[in-house]
């Protein structure tokens, strides 16, 4: 059975690990390109913290070891599914008995006017990010839609790179899908503090400008002027399947980073230098959990636990690398914490 993965990321590997370890031999249609890539290290790429070499280095190997047919010299036109085939935007028709399709290569942005106009960018794609390095030396603002950590990571980055960056959220906080309340508002204080604008409670309404972006207009009427705009809300697009469900053996498992998240999450830094971010386990309040909290306003040091039963469930740090190691250990070993949960913020 020939089975082909259609994607660019690194969600594309497991499957193919998979049908290798179990006999079988998978080709990989790049969507993009490149071969696939950490999707997370973009915001790191955009700041010059990350060289684009090490965006591949996972799937360098696994794809040397595990699947010699990879494609990165054609662009994805169409997938007819019934007739088990896809053909490129060269007209290459690719036959295959199984497809797995993890992304397209292609995103579509909230439906937002005037996202069609120079300036405007996803934070999920390497093609956006090189365009949007080389649109920065002309954008002194940039608006950041930041729905997840992607674009907080953005912000910070840009703020490193001297711009004048607004951050845009719909919640009261930031990151509302991960952080609670609590959490969300003292992220935005502490972005503040850097010289990063946050604006909550509100959403872009339109992009403003002729060819380039030259404003956003808000839902609350406000109209801010800026040159580049930034969205990490983005869903992938899939329009060019001939047919709207796959059938049989065939998948579409749309990468992770397009979902969103469901605890207990996975030990994560965020902040891009700018604000050392780290969460891990239970980030909100489970049902009958208890929370502590312990804050160092002059140097903005957060820290907060949330414990279930005897043990440690989850963790948010700001500022406090020096504890995350400690913290995560007690809630991987699952330590009784019963009447220590003081002492050991």
């Amino acid at each position: 059975m020939k089975t082909l993965v259609v994607g660019n990321s690194l969600d594309v590997l497991p499957a193919i690990e998979h049908i290798h370890n179990a006999g079988g031999q998978a080709a990989l249609f790049a969507t993009e390109g490149f071969l696939p890539y950490d999707r997370s290290l973009l915001p790191g790429l955009a700041g010059g913290d990350v060289r684009q070499e090490d965006l591949f280095r996972t799937s360098s190997d696994v794809l040397a070891r595990c699947c010699p047919a990879v494609i990165t010299d054609e662009s994805l036109g169409r997938i007819s599914v019934k007739r088990r085939h896809l053909t490129t935007v060269k007209k290459t028709q690719i036959d295959y008995d199984r497809l797995i399709l993890v992304d397209t290569g292609e995103l579509i942005l909230p439906a937002i006017r005037g996202r069609e106009r120079k300036g405007v960018f996803d934070c999920w794609r390497l093609s956006s990010i090189k365009a949007l390095q080389q649109h920065l030396p002309f954008a002194d603002g940039v608006m950041v839609a930041a729905t997840r950590i992607q674009g907080l990571n953005m912000a910070c980055v840009l703020n490193r790179l001297k711009k004048e960056v607004t951050v845009i959220s719909s919640a009261i906080g930031l990151l509302p899908e991960i952080l609670d309340d609590e959490s969300g508002l003292l992220l935005k204080q502490i972005l503040e503090g850097k010289g990063i604008r946050v604006i909550s409670e509100n959403a872009v309404e339109e992009i403003l400008g002729e060819a380039q972006v030259k404003a956003v207009k808000l839902k609350s009427g406000k109209v801010l002027g800026c040159d580049a705009v930034i969205f990490d809300e983005a869903r992938a697009d899939i329009r060019m399947l001939s047919e709207p469900a796959l059938t049989g053996d065939d998948e579409i498992c749309i990468e992770d980073c397009f979902k969103l998240p469901t605890p207990p999450l996975a030990p994560a830094h965020f902040g891009c230098h700018v604000l050392d971010g780290f969460y891990a386990g239970w980030t909100k309040l489970p049902d009958g959990g208890r929370e502590y909290l312990k804050f160092d306003g002059p140097q903005n040091i957060y820290k907060k636990i949330y414990a279930l039963g005897h043990h440690l469930a989850g963790v948010v740090t700001f500022n406090a690398p020096q504890d995350n190691d400690r913290l995560l250990g007690i809630l991987q070993r699952q330590d009784n914490i019963t009447g220590k949960e003081e002492e050991i913020l």
